[in-house]
């Protein structure tokens, strides 16, 4: 800060950003064009008559700050732009409560590098016009509940040492809020018409519940402590790339139209969980950084065609994600093959962190067959056979689990369980004898393991070898299996070879319809 040559009736104070970037370390948001030839900018406003600087510079003990309103409304009424320039305005309370601030020109109301050491009041009211805002200092909190901003908000390298409420507030233009600062910023069920820009922000609290935004949003290389975003829309991109998060960020039942990105997050702790529980996400990344364990939460959610690795997925990639009753709407499954086949295409397998354990029980075998069951309906939808059954095998195998406490639970009446009993029999042996219609090579390793078998059963019942050979048995349990009615050269006069060749035949002819059905489905898938 620093003085110039003013004319007599002119206030005296000065801007210096060169004193401004030694004293914060940051370059000024002002325009050099504002600047003289001494690179300082000068107050265009009167001092009142014995003082050296005008109403808004003067210290805020020595002047009554319902004079300043009155003042500040007056200028505002005024045309031209240096009417409108407050560049480093000291205001203690400024109380602009139900005010509509409306100029009869479009210049911006300059307020940058102001200082407010009282509360800002701005409860329902409206600025017609755009608001400059970078820069400054709010020792107080400032209150905009409900307020209308219809230009343009800057905010870059302002400074809120206290709570700051935007509430409800509706900004049609954009936010720009480049290296902003906020002790605590609440922007609950605000409305944003035009895009948002917070890089390299840096939020202690961050409160975006229910918000609404209608263009693309930016909080890349933003800091943040706290962060909850739950129940808010965003009507285009968002971007968290390279932002510092705390071991919690709060996305839960958000609404993404186009696009949200996470990549190279940087974690404040050894440990974070973005949860994104009934979020809807039709594009973008989820990656993980580098360093730490990253966890996305996607339960319940709509997940699109997102990215989950930038080149080569790691091994163990689905660890970091939990899904549970998650809807696969365009996923490509296809994208990660080596990492679900190396993961047994488990999908609910999940890396423990504080965050998601103090919130999340143990999936039940119900929740993981409807989990799978998603899966195989997503994997459908875009043609990926391989993963359709994986998931359907999966989802037939935890299927068969829920049969079995209520087979072992004896407060169930007999019927109960012994049908239940017979269901979970039924689902392990489509199991065991076809992968539940998905390996043919398990119905051809029963078919071998049958003959044998009956092969063996033949030479306990009949001592006498048919065919005269070693092979006969085999022979005979061959002819067998293939046929339903035994009917070889070798004439077996046994009833009890005959009923055991029936029974052999029986078996042989359910074990080739089984053996075409998951040929025929495996060629297709």
């Amino acid at each position: 800060m620093g003085e110039s040559e003013p004319s007599e009736d002119r206030c005296r104070f000065s801007f210096d950003p060169d004193a401004w970037q030694a004293e914060t370390g940051q370059s000024t948001p002002l325009d050099r064009t504002l600047l003289d030839e001494t690179g300082v900018w000068s107050c265009p406003h009167e001092a009142p008559a014995g003082a050296d600087y005008c109403l808004f510079h003067q210290p805020v003990d020595e002047k009554d700050d319902r004079v300043v309103r009155d003042a500040l409304l007056a200028k505002l009424d005024e045309v031209g732009r240096e009417p409108k320039q407050f560049i480093g305005a000291r205001f203690g309370t400024l109380d602009l409560d139900h005010v509509i601030l409306e100029c009869r020109d479009n210049h911006r109301i300059d307020l940058r590098h102001a200082r407010f050491e009282g509360e800002a009041n701005l409860r329902y009211a409206i600025v017609r016009q755009p608001l400059s805002l970078e820069g400054a200092r709010f020792r107080q909190r400032p209150i905009c509940t409900e307020a209308t901003f219809e230009g343009e908000v800057y905010l870059g390298k302002a400074r809120f040492e206290a709570p700051a409420r935007f509430v409800e507030a509706d900004f049609s233009a954009g936010v720009w809020g480049y290296k902003t600062t906020f002790v605590e910023a609440n922007f609950h069920m605000a409305r944003f018409g035009g895009p948002v820009d917070f890089s390299e922000a840096t939020f202690r609290k961050a409160h975006f519940r229910e918000a609404a935004f209608e263009t693309v949003v930016r909080f890349e290389l933003a800091t943040f402590s706290h962060a909850t975003f739950s129940g808010s829309r965003f009507g285009d991109r968002v971007y968290f790339d390279g932002a510092t998060v705390p071991e919690r960020v709060n996305l839960q039942k958000t609404a993404v139209d186009a696009s949200a990105s996470f990549e190279d997050l940087d974690l404040t702790s050894d440990s974070c969980c973005v949860d994104l529980n009934e979020a809807t996400l039709p594009d973008g990344r989820l990656y993980l950084p580098d360093d730490g364990t990253l966890v996305y939460d996607l339960t319940d959610a709509r997940l699109g065609d997102v990215e989950l690795a930038e080149a080569d997925p790691p091994s163990d990639l689905f660890d970091h994600f939990r899904f549970l009753y998650t809807t696969f709407d365009g996923f490509d499954f296809g994208n990660y093959r080596e990492a679900l086949h190396a993961a047994d295409w488990r999908l609910h397998d999940v890396i423990e962190v504080p965050e998601l354990d103090c919130r999340a029980l143990p999936p039940s075998d119900g929740d993981l067959e409807g989990t799978y069951l998603k899966a195989k309906n997503g994997a459908n939808e875009i043609g990926d056979t391989k993963a359709a059954a994986e998931f359907f095998r999966r989802e037939m195998l935890y299927r068969r689990e829920q049969y079995r406490p209520t087979v072992m639970d004896r407060s169930e009446d007999l019927r109960t369980r012994v049908a239940a009993a017979g269901r979970w029999g039924a689902n392990t042996l489509l199991n065991l004898t076809a992968g539940y219609g998905e390996r043919p090579s398990r119905v051809i390793g029963v078919s071998v393991g049958t003959i044998l078998l009956f092969s063996a059963v033949f030479s306990l019942v009949q001592s006498a070898t048919p065919y005269e050979t070693p092979i006969g048995y085999l022979i005979l349990s061959l002819e067998s299996f293939i046929t339903l009615v035994l009917g070889g050269a070798e004439d077996v006069g046994s009833p009890w070879i005959r009923l055991l060749a029936q029974i052999e035949g029986f078996v042989g002819a359910f074990l080739i319809a089984l053996f075409v059905f998951t040929l025929t489905r495996s060629i297709h898938r």
